[in-house]
């Protein structure tokens, strides 16, 4: 009988491990974020644009990048404070290429922050 109980909560405690991990890893999944405005967003090493770009391009409308989270930073041109955290690049609009550069988006120049307020990615 005591086997069969402590075989039983070996069995529950993997089961809710295996949970567990599965529940934080879709807690990182990136997200894809068209581009939509026509500001020419960049891509810098964090939310304040004194930190200076990562050395990609510009992106442009018609351009995506995939994000896993979004940060508060600078406010640019009063358009809110919301930077996401840029995991690659995907220059449709001109070159095809996918870049993995990591840094940070201004959202307002991205999406108008839509990613941010549907809730598309979570906070940092």
């Amino acid at each position: 009988m005591r086997s069969a109980i402590w075989g039983r909560g070996v069995v529950v405690a993997a089961l809710s491990a295996c949970a567990l991990a599965l529940g934080t890893t879709s807690a990182f999944a990136a997200a894809a974020i068209p581009v939509t405005t026509d500001f020419g967003p960049s891509v810098y090493k964090k939310t304040q644009t004194r930190s200076g770009k990562v050395g990609v391009q510009d992106l442009r409308a018609g351009d995506s990048i995939f994000a896993d989270c979004w940060d508060r930073g600078d406010n640019i041109d009063n358009r809110g404070n919301v930077w996401y955290h840029t995991l690659s690049e995907r220059y449709t609009a001109t070159t095809g290429q996918e870049l993995f550069v990591e840094g940070w988006t201004y959202g307002a120049y991205i999406d108008g922050n839509q990613a941010f307020h549907e809730g598309t990615i979570p906070e940092c």
